[in-house]
């Protein structure tokens, strides 16, 4: 009898938690992570990608670094800059609506990027993105026919920034290039390896961006395009001394 009634106990207790929803994902967590010796530029974030459900926080760590990194927005759909970190320190953001977020490091744009997913309550996935409006396509006669089946009728090639100069302007930097494509462009000024400013435009042939609020000094322009499809530029960069 007494065998009996413990058995029943355990089969009611088995019962409950199958019926208990499944818990929501837990908070996540991204490291910042320097370059080996053998390759000081191989910075990078572990893990680059993160999934949270709407309402979770992601943590960007940076103890354990030995050189400056912080986190920023890359995305159109978020805003986000936190301040440089070294060897401490860390920066969070709840994310509230689901979508994909895009992220980097100011100070290493090229190698520090990385996404966070978030879902609905229910785990569900976000939405695909809405596609670009007609003004972010590229023109017809920016690239030749593409290939169906080489390129799988992707887009595959890269922009190319050309004509990059950069001089001098009242309190600041004026920059002007020249994109092979409609893209988007990050302008960033900065000083002893540190991004003091960013100003990400929208560009297709030649265009002009003035930095402003830059305090007398030697400045490095780095310049990097990303297309609809989300091909990046080689990276170009000027030096320039402003007054």
């Amino acid at each position: 009898m007494r065998r009996s009634t413990k058995l029943a106990g355990a089969l009611a207790v088995t019962t409950m938690l199958a019926a208990a929803p499944a818990a929501s994902a837990a908070d996540q967590t991204v490291q910042a992570v320097d370059g080996t010796a053998a390759n000081s530029y191989n910075n990078s974030w572990s893990p680059r990608n993160v999934t949270v459900i709407a309402g979770d926080t992601v943590t960007w760590n940076f103890a354990g670094t030995a050189i400056a990194h912080n986190v920023a927005s890359d995305s159109d759909n978020w805003e986000f800059t936190s301040d440089f970190h070294i060897g401490e320190g860390t920066e969070s953001f709840t994310f509230g609506t689901p979508g994909t977020y895009e992220f980097i490091c100011d100070v290493h744009p090229d190698t520090m990027t990385g996404y966070v997913t978030v879902t609905d309550e229910d785990g569900n996935p976000p939405d695909p993105p809405d596609p670009p409006d007609p003004d972010e396509l590229p023109w017809p006669n920016d690239t030749g026919p593409l290939d169906s089946f080489e390129s799988g009728g992707l887009d595959r090639e890269p922009p190319v920034l050309r004509a990059v100069r950069a001089k001098r302007a009242r309190n600041g930097i004026r920059v002007r290039f020249r994109v092979s494509e409609r893209a988007r462009v990050a302008v960033r000024a900065k000083r002893y390896g540190l991004t003091v400013k960013t100003k990400r435009v929208r560009a297709a042939g030649r265009k002009s961006v003035r930095i402003r609020g830059l305090r007398r000094g030697w400045y490095r322009v780095v310049l990097r395009a990303v297309d609809p499809a989300g091909n990046r530029s080689r990276v170009k960069s000027r030096r320039v001394f402003v007054r």
